[in-house]
């Protein structure tokens, strides 16, 4: 099917080597190529090839992936990093093709939105889809609540602050210009769902109610909800999706109530792929025009832990 190498760059880390060994499993006659910034990042091990690649804000990064494309002679490319994404998205690279590379990401309104996490909250409140209130510090105030603050770019939970109301002046002043949202404190209502449509295939969603681990989802729950399910429908037809893209939410009130959109396979790729969302696969069949395949959703209640490797405990109705 796939013969030619897949090149995954930003590839270092622990969505690199889940995507590794998902590709590994699904196309064996494929030549994995690895880059990064850090040519020795734990990830290297996992490919066939592993190659040092400029950081994105660095004024070589552009040329050195071309190059890079041309010299693997790629027939796949999926770019991981959110920097990446925003540098490419920037220079108007992002399409089917990357040189001769069929690209693999989502579409430019899913990127622009998702990677800035006002364009999240602005994109959101227009559709009418719950979100918290958010707002700019050094421009927006916030109204009675306590809030989380929030670098307006970037992922994981690198550089978040919770702040009580009261402190929020005070505490904020080295943070202008970065987003603050209302904090919703359900923390064991927290789900990390994936999502993916694409032409000729309908929308497809699975949700995991999550304990964080180290600022990752370190266990989680299969959770099919129809209120969680209605809205990432939303959050498809309004980002027009096109792509896979993973979407985090907690309850709030009894309304599912979306924080933040990554619009990239994000850290659970690989649990979601061993129970049959196979959202990478997917998008590079989907970019080839070959065929998907059917989707039969796993068993509410099914358990995730991440350890060494990914986890999977049935429930013990299916187990026995």
């Amino acid at each position: 099917m796939i013969a030619g190498p897949i090149l995954l760059t930003g590839a270092g880390g622990d969505i690199g080597v889940s995507l590794a060994r998902i590709l590994r499993e699904a196309f064996p006659d494929a030549t994995l190529v690895g880059a990064d910034c850090n040519p020795n990042a734990e990830g290297a091990t996992f490919f066939d090839r592993f190659v040092a690649l400029p950081r994105a804000d660095s004024p070589d990064y552009l040329s050195a992936l071309r190059n890079l494309v041309r010299e693997s002679a790629a027939q796949v490319l999926i770019p991981l990093a959110e920097a990446e994404l925003a540098r490419l998205l920037e220079a108007q690279a992002i399409g089917l093709y990357f040189e001769s590379a069929v690209m693999v990401t989502a579409n430019e309104r899913s990127l622009s939105v998702g990677l800035d996490k006002l364009a999240t909250a602005q994109a959101l409140q227009a559709a009418g889809i719950p979100s918290p209130e958010s707002g700019i510090v050094g421009v927006d105030q916030p109204g009675d609540y306590d809030v989380i603050v929030k670098p307006r770019c970037g992922q994981g939970s690198k550089g978040l602050l919770q702040l009580r109301r009261q402190d929020f002046d005070t505490q904020t002043k080295a943070r202008s210009g970065d987003i603050w949202q209302r904090w919703l404190k359900s923390r064991e209502n927290e789900f990390t769902c994936g999502l993916v449509r694409f032409v000729g295939m309908p929308t497809r969603s699975l949700s995991f109610r999550r304990a964080l681990k180290g600022g990752l989802t370190g266990s989680g729950e299969v959770v099919h909800d129809p209120r969680i399910d209605a809205v990432c429908k939303e959050v498809a037809e309004t980002l027009d999706l096109d792509g896979a893209i993973n979407v985090q939410l907690r309850m709030d009130g009894g309304n599912p109530t979306i924080f933040e959109i990554n619009p990239r396979f994000s850290s659970t790729v690989g649990f979601r792929h061993r129970l049959g969302f196979q959202d990478c696969v997917w998008s590079i069949v989907n970019r080839l025009w070959l065929a998907s395949g059917n989707y039969e959703p796993p068993a509410a209640g099914t358990l995730i832990e991440r350890g060494e490797r990914e986890i999977i405990r049935m429930p013990e109705a299916i187990a026995m």
